[in-house]
């Protein structure tokens, strides 16, 4: 999945609730000039004072415009007369995410199963092979009265077989280890 934003931006509505919100922020902070510049008599000042408030009103709300959706899309995404290139549609946007979060689940499952999968199957072909083991053992000594040449052969290729399956194990084992190792590796810095 797409990383979605980890800290979300401030939304409003469209682009002319963002310049009344510015509209509102300027006109407080002048208010609040005017009553500071009365009670303390620094009138002469005012002016300076004033151009000064604009220029950081203005680095503000600049600085502020980086985190800004107006109506789903970045403020960056505006064209340059502040107007939307397209109407939001909220439905897909919502229908994209659910996608994206459904494709994210049918990952992780499919890791899941990646992992698990294979040791299932390897303990049920263990287990078949100790039954086939046990019925080995059954059926040559079944035999055995009757043919001693061959019980000897079979006894010998379930020996073998048996070797095999605990050889088989070990390496399996190993392999496991090795692959362990190997992810430890790579994941150390130089």
């Amino acid at each position: 999945m797409e990383n979605r934003e980890d800290i979300p931006r401030v939304s409003v509505g469209s682009v002319q609730d963002w310049q009344k919100v510015r509209s509102n922020y300027r006109e407080a902070a002048l208010s609040e000039l005017q009553e500071q510049v009365a009670s303390r008599g620094i009138t002469h000042e005012k002016d300076a004072i004033i151009a000064h408030l604009e220029q950081f009103i203005e680095k503000t709300f600049n600085l502020a415009q980086p985190n800004l959706r107006v109506n789903g899309h970045n403020f960056e995404s505006l064209d340059k007369n502040g107007r939307e290139m397209e109407a939001f549609d909220e439905t897909l946007d919502r229908r994209i995410w659910s996608l994206a979060d459904t494709r994210l689940q049918w990952h992780k499952r499919i890791a899941e199963t990646r992992r698990t999968v294979p040791t299932e199957i390897e303990s049920t072909v263990a287990t078949l092979l100790e039954q086939h083991r046990k019925l080995d053992t059954i059926i040559l000594s079944a035999l055995s009265e009757d043919v001693p040449e061959e019980d000897l052969v079979l006894q010998n290729t379930s020996a073998i077989a048996h070797e095999l399956d605990q050889t088989v194990s070990r390496q399996q084992e190993r392999g496991d280890r090795v692959r362990v190792i190997a992810t430890e590796v790579k994941s150390l810095k130089p």
